[in-house]
């Protein structure tokens, strides 16, 4: 899908990308090979061959920033499947204050699953986060990211931040995580659906009044569950974007979510006995 984006431009939108594919021109290197056929005004062919020869340059050099700032930022889940195995897929829960803070957020990355909590290892989630370039969330830009920043104020920028609930609403699936997570077919165990964003500011408020250890376990569950569906989600909602255009391009596969759900029993074993979690926390 990079190298059949041409919405890098002014005057070269949705349509008239779509009336550059109809002429033939399906890639770069089409037009590279036959501007004439775009018939395009030779200022714009002109800046689009540079811009192109900008965007060629970037993906050969795996230069994510650049090639973002080349995109439109609505068409940045174009750069997904080239950078997926650097994204990392993160979602947070808070203490339901005003303003809220964070209590637990969840990540996905090349390295596996992690948790940071607060009162344990919360202070080390900038750094974990600035080791990706591309961030995906649900929600994220008006939600997580927001939140984070606010308790975080150096916390690092990447070079895409691709919010699945933008990306799902264009394709059709409408809702939040959980409903977006059955459309597609990758539904929660029967003991975590049902649950919510409140019910992780409640379970987050047992865990520190009573310190019993197994709120705090299924509040890290839920948690995790927010965080590595949207790995599966993302690759859906890439392929129903590509179905859109109408022309045939390579589909992700589905993600096995199975290679993380060891490390999810790992991770909540992890969590220790109420004394160890209170004394962590402590």
């Amino acid at each position: 899908m990079i190298e059949r984006t041409f919405q890098l431009t002014p005057g070269i939108g949705p349509w008239r990308e779509r009336d550059l594919w109809a002429r033939g021109l399906l890639d770069w290197a089409a037009f590279r090979a036959h501007p004439e056929r775009s018939e395009l005004p030779h200022p714009t062919a002109r800046l689009l061959a540079a811009r192109i020869d900008e965007a060629a340059a970037a993906l050969a050099g795996r230069d994510l920033h650049r090639l973002a700032r080349l995109f439109p930022a609505r068409e940045h889940w174009r750069l997904y499947p080239s950078f997926a195995e650097e994204a990392v897929y993160l979602d947070i829960e808070t203490d339901g204050a005003e303003g809220g803070r964070p209590t637990v957020v969840s990540l996905l990355d090349a390295r596996g699953l992690h948790v940071h909590l607060r009162g344990r290892n919360m202070e080390s989630l900038p750094a974990a986060l600035g080791r990706s370039r591309m961030w995906v969330t649900f929600n994220g830009r008006c939600f997580d990211l927001p939140v984070l920043r606010a308790h975080f104020p150096g916390l690092p920028r990447p070079a895409v931040h691709l919010d699945l609930r933008f990306l799902c609403r264009r394709v059709g699936l409408r809702g939040g995580l959980k409903s977006v997570e059955e459309a597609v077919g990758v539904a929660r165990p029967p003991h975590l659906r049902g649950t919510s964003g409140c019910d992780a500011v409640l379970l987050w408020r047992a865990w520190t009044s009573t310190g019993e250890i197994e709120p705090l376990r299924f509040l890290v569950e839920y948690n995790l569950y927010d965080a590595f569906q949207l790995r599966s989600v993302a690759a859906c909602a890439y392929n129903r974007a590509v179905e859109q255009l109408a022309f045939d391009a390579e589909r992700i596969p589905r993600w096995e979510r199975g290679e993380v759900l060891y490390d999810v029993s790992r991770i909540l074993l992890g969590l220790g006995t109420a004394d160890e979690a209170l004394a962590a926390a402590g």
